[in-house]
């Protein structure tokens, strides 16, 4: 509770409408149209200011009928309006095609080159833009110009990434060992990662590993992971801002979320959804605060 406490934008009469964050969530496809949704709206939650979806033209619609409060736009690519952001997300809900992947790609490599923190959200995205991307990390680095970019892998897309960057596997493994292979992985990708699992894992850039543990849920609904992405999302900026380091924004997102989570499944039970959750931000933010 305290990492959130930290991060929390002091309010006052004198803000302006986006000084709590302009956010992005680069998703959606026709089959998958909550991701995003989830994502872009426990921004808002949390205590982001503006909301921004690019989504495919077939996805657009659907996710702009979920709430007004979003902005949503009905083209993948974001072209002027990514110098407006102050922070992304890439990929919930993004699919697979080939004009989707090539989207993230560009958008991905362009917010490195403002001053923009960027989440993409699990590795579904092809090895090849992941090492591509780090190539990009690396070079701002040496720049000092190195913006915080985070990878979000469940516990089956860490292993599938560890595989191809250290040909090791993580499932299966005792917790020191994945600690060891996940430290190693951002390391040489130059980038942080975030493993969702039973325990939260967090592998920065430098090689220093910390765990999250805090009580959530049994229950996995579909939904979760994203809106743990939008929030995680928020928490870089505030850090980014605030110089915190990212691993406080870590901390702070797992703890929100499982909390959340936590409330939801005591008020609701096995029945429990990320709408649910959701439900559950709001009041969070308002009892830490």
């Amino acid at each position: 509770m305290d990492a959130v406490r930290r991060l929390l934008p002091e309010l006052s009469t004198s803000l302006r409408k986006g000084n709590c964050g302009r956010m992005g969530v680069i998703g959606g496809s026709m089959e998958y149209t909550g991701a995003p949704y989830f994502a872009a709206i426990s921004m808002l939650k949390v205590g982001a200011d503006l909301s921004h979806v690019f989504s495919p033209p077939d996805a657009a619609p659907v996710i702009k009928s979920y709430s007004p409060e979003l902005i949503v736009h009905p083209n993948l690519v974001p072209g002027s309006w990514l110098q407006r952001l102050d922070s992304l997300l890439v990929g919930p809900g993004l699919g697979r095609e080939e004009k989707s992947m090539d989207v993230a790609r560009e958008s991905i490599l362009e917010a490195q080159r403002i001053d923009c923190p960027l989440v993409v959200d699990a590795v579904g995205h092809p090895l090849s833009l992941i090492f591509e991307l780090s190539a990009a990390a690396a070079a701002a680095s040496q720049q000092s110009q190195h913006k915080p970019i985070i990878l979000t892998p469940n516990a089956v897309e860490m292993d599938r990434l560890a595989q191809k960057v250290l040909q090791a596997a993580t499932l299966g493994r005792p917790l020191d060992e994945i600690k060891e292979i996940a430290s190693k992985v951002a390391g040489l990708l130059n980038m942080h990662i975030f493993v969702k699992g039973p325990i939260d894992m967090f592998a920065a850039a430098d090689g220093s590993v910390r765990l999250f543990d805090t009580e959530g849920t049994p229950r996995r609904p579909g939904g979760i992971g994203d809106c743990l992405s939008g929030v995680l999302t928020v928490f870089a900026l505030w850090a980014h801002r605030s110089n915190e380091p990212l691993s406080t924004a870590a901390e702070a997102a797992s703890f929100f979320v499982r909390e959340c989570s936590r409330r939801a499944y005591k008020e609701i039970g096995r029945g429990m959804t990320a709408t649910d959750v959701i439900a559950q931000v709001a009041p969070l933010v308002k009892h830490i605060d």
